[in-house]
């Protein structure tokens, strides 16, 4: 059972990206006017439905690919590098990192906010928050099937080779669950709330989770890479669908 000082980072960004926004973190991104926290009048005072996959998408997935390409001709350099940090701040930024993009630890933390919603009677924020939790499960189930389906061996497994891809084999490298995770919480926190200063905060310290996995000799960098975008784009979908199921009469 993780402790309360190893939930501190998880429990801090929740509290400060849902909380500490106040109703804008129940205000959508695409609102044209404030909304109502009552949801039997959301439907009456919402901005238009957008089409939920857009030609946006598609430019998406080829920009992922390409990286992903151009990610795993860094591969086996980075797997080389990246360990070599390991003095005493290096080692304490992994292991925090590391947390960030744990379920063991966002799990608990969820859980903690949620009852402080409840015992604020603050409904909106609630709703926010389930939103968000939506989206990072989205993120972590849909990392879970490519990682199952590809088989790509961990650096640690097959060190300087990073193309021992055996498909359903239980290896499990390709694409980084913690890194998919953590981009998945950055973007739905961020597609809840309308203060400028969240992507600047969330986005930073979902990447400090991608360059731990790569540390800690765990994932390689096409890993991550592929980890950041799926996570990004299927809990920013998430989210998305979540708000049509609000606004269904």
């Amino acid at each position: 059972m993780p402790s309360f000082r190893s939930l501190a980072p998880a429990l801090a960004l929740i509290l400060a990206c849902v909380v500490g926004t106040g109703s804008a973190s129940a205000e959508p991104a695409d609102a044209a006017t404030p909304l109502p926290r009552s949801p039997d009048t959301w439907s009456q005072h919402a901005a238009p439905l957008h089409p939920l996959f857009t030609r946006g998408d598609a430019w998406f997935a080829a920009a992922t690919v390409a990286s992903v390409a151009l990610a795993t001709r860094a591969d086996r350099w980075a797997a080389e590098e990246a360990p070599e940090n390991n003095g005493s701040f290096a080692v304490g930024t992994s292991h925090a990192g590391e947390r960030l993009g744990n379920p063991e630890y966002w799990v608990p933390a969820f859980l903690a906010v949620r009852a402080v919603d409840a015992l604020d009677h603050r409904s909106d924020r609630a709703a926010s928050l389930i939103r968000i939790a939506e989206g990072a499960l989205a993120a972590s189930a849909s990392v879970s099937v490519v990682k199952f389906a590809v088989g790509r061996a961990r650096p640690y497994q097959t060190p300087g080779d990073q193309d021992v891809v055996r498909p359903f084999s239980g290896n499990s490298s390709f694409p980084s669950g913690h890194t998919a995770l953590a981009f998945g919480i950055a973007s739905a926190i961020d597609r809840e709330t309308s203060a400028r200063w969240v992507p600047y905060l969330v986005y930073p310290l979902a990447g400090l989770v991608g360059w731990s996995r790569m540390r800690d000799g765990e994932h390689w960098s096409s890993d991550v890479v592929a980890g950041a975008a799926l996570g990004f784009w299927t809990a920013r979908k998430a989210v998305d669908l979540a708000r049509r199921r609000m606004r269904a009469p």
